[in-house]
């Protein structure tokens, strides 16, 4: 892994639920709402024509593989899926695996051989899964920990693959308060389709429920978003798997305290 330096986080926000291991799982379409485990404001709605979606998100895992493909983060550039098992009254499959399985059926609606470009990936160890994540928060932190433990050192650059209108959550809050360097993260951000009415509300709440939570408690340990997390299932137990092996100052920032020296601060 010397010659990689950068990093993708996708963050994941649904569970493709089709079982990978069934000899059945090739009829089941990544492109069928049915076949995906959404919240209700992430359906369809067929009175407003709203559209899925789970089309935005298979956006979001074409446009991580799309880059490891092609350009000049080819090359040097691990992918990793981010997201945990948020919906155990479902299924026990985490966000970031159903991803991965959502990324294969892709790749075999296209008549891919194998399991396409995310399986090739996967085995080359430059696709990995990070599966404790319950929010944007864990997504980035969580994320630059697996990168860490996997190659030995920690991203030059950092793309955040995700809905547009949180990349302010992440430049703005996340980065700071882990003490990330502004000139090495970007956002990719690519929205849900949305009417001007929807893309307004859509804001507002992002604003109300995403961003000023964060503002209030940049390490999501108060009372709202520790709340938040417990109902996607987090386990504090995770912690100690999540920093094997890292810094004494990084273990810390994963328990939502800042100690001494981070070894990404410039």
């Amino acid at each position: 892994y010397s010659n990689i330096t950068n990093l993708i986080i996708i963050c994941c926000h649904a569970i493709f639920l089709p079982d990978i291991s069934s000899p059945f799982f090739p009829l089941h379409s990544v492109y069928d709402e049915s076949n995906w485990n959404l919240a209700l404001f992430q359906r369809s709605n067929p009175v407003t024509e709203k559209p899925s979606e789970h089309l935005t998100f298979l956006s979001h895992i074409l446009a991580g593989l799309d880059t490891l493909s092609t350009g000049i983060w080819a090359g040097n550039t691990i992918l990793i899926f981010s997201g945990g098992a948020t919906a155990r009254h479902v299924t026990e499959l985490s966000e970031a695996r159903s991803y991965y399985h959502a990324a294969i059926s892709h790749s075999l609606s296209r008549g891919e051989n194998g399991w396409g470009r995310a399986g090739k990936l996967h085995w080359e160890g430059r696709l990995l899964l990070e599966e404790q994540a319950t929010d944007s928060f864990q997504n980035l932190l969580f994320s630059i920990a697996l990168f860490r433990q996997k190659t030995g050192h920690y991203p030059s650059q950092i793309r955040i693959i995700t809905h547009a209108f949180k990349a302010s959550r992440f430049l703005e809050l996340h980065a700071p308060a882990i003490r990330w360097p502004a000139r090495r993260i970007r956002v990719q951000g690519i929205n849900p389709i949305m009417t001007q009415e929807e893309y307004t509300e859509t804001v507002s709440g992002e604003e109300q429920f995403g961003y000023l939570p964060f503002l209030q408690d940049p390490f999501g340990n108060g009372k709202v978003l520790s709340k938040k997390r417990m109902k996607r299932g987090w386990d504090e137990g995770v912690l100690k798997e999540v920093g094997e092996g890292l810094e004494r100052s990084v273990k810390a920032l994963l328990r939502g305290e800042v100690v001494g020296r981070l070894p990404w601060e410039e």
